[in-house]
């Protein structure tokens, strides 16, 4: 869509803004063209700063935390 019906010309860049709602709008949009959508949720857990596996792999008594390789 940056091309004009006449002359096959690329569109002005102030142009492309205007089209997309605003300087902010089009930046949103080509940001997450070229990175992606947002990670949603906490991605691959905390790791155990003893062992390096996944605190949630771990097993909790009497307010230890005990590792799963233990």
């Amino acid at each position: 869509m940056n091309m004009t019906a006449s002359g096959g010309r690329k569109t002005s860049l102030r142009a492309r803004i205007r089209e997309a709602g605003g300087f902010y709008q089009w930046f949103n949009t080509t940001l997450i063209r070229l990175a992606g959508p947002a990670q949603l949720g906490e991605g691959r857990g905390t790791p155990c700063h003893r062992c390096g596996a996944d605190k949630a792999d771990h097993v909790l008594v009497d307010g230890e935390l005990h590792c799963p390789s233990a």
